[in-house]
């Protein structure tokens, strides 16, 4: 993810093995774009410490050294036909060694590209170029946080961010709701067809019930009517043969 540039430093080490500062500049409005993040960023002296004691400066090489609070410091040493550079930014969180790398290389070191300041700056004391080259890196930093948001608008963007998550969480919940209330009117209608077949199948039984009960006694009764008859015919046969009757 792209990010800010919070300050550039430069630097070149001296015969003694010191590191002297050549000019440096900071973003506009540096305590509202660090607001959100209770560590800042360092300052030029920092910077120039933690290069003086964790860079190699007697070859071209580049890099990034992590920093408290999220924070990067990116680096790129340069041995340039005039003298050894290094060209140094700090960048937020979000800032990629590769975006850093281009920033470095192809703006900021486009200001040590005057004749003039070539010439001179072997010799110049801490700082002599500040006021020749602060206004380019300056203006630099400002064309590259120009493409991102402001603290105060990233903070906007992540609160929208997080109540848009809400919404859709609460979107989801009401939907889930919805479809379980659809499952329990139809397990409602289910229940009420449920209800109604058994009790058309209660009626169906008892009809049934009585249909097979009727014809049961039907036939109990013929089969006494059969047996009265039988046993009749029978007490009157034995009543003739004995002259009874």
């Amino acid at each position: 993810m792209p990010g800010r540039v919070m300050s550039v430093v430069l630097c070149r080490p001296t015969v003694s093995g010191d590191m002297m500062p050549v000019a440096m500049g900071t973003c506009e409005n540096l305590e509202e774009a660090t607001k959100f993040n209770e560590v800042k960023p360092p300052n030029d002296s920092e910077v120039i410490r933690l290069i003086k004691s964790r860079v190699r400066t007697y070859f071209n090489n580049d890099g990034v050294i992590e920093l408290d609070g999220g924070y990067h410091l990116f680096f790129v040493v340069v041995i340039e036909t005039f003298s050894t550079m290094v060209y140094s930014c700090v960048g937020e969180a979000g800032m990629e060694l590769q975006e850093a790398l281009d920033f470095l290389n192809s703006k900021i070191r486009l200001i040590m590209s005057s004749s003039n300041i070539q010439m001179v700056i072997a010799q110049s004391n801490p700082y002599d170029l500040l006021g020749l080259l602060q206004p380019d890196i300056l203006k630099f930093i400002k064309q590259h946080n120009e493409t991102f948001p402001s603290a105060h608008q990233q903070r906007m963007i992540d609160i929208r961010r997080q109540v848009d998550d809400v919404r859709q969480v609460m979107a989801d919940n009401v939907e889930r709701i919805m479809e379980r209330g659809e499952r329990l009117e139809s397990m409602e209608q289910r229940t009420e067809i449920l209800r109604s077949s058994a009790t058309s199948f209660k009626s169906t039984a008892r009809r049934v019930q009585r249909h097979f009960c009727q014809k049961n006694l039907k036939w109990t009764l013929i089969l006494l009517l059969i047996v009265t008859i039988v046993v009749a015919a029978i007490v009157l046969t034995i009543l003739h043969r004995n002259g009874v009757i």
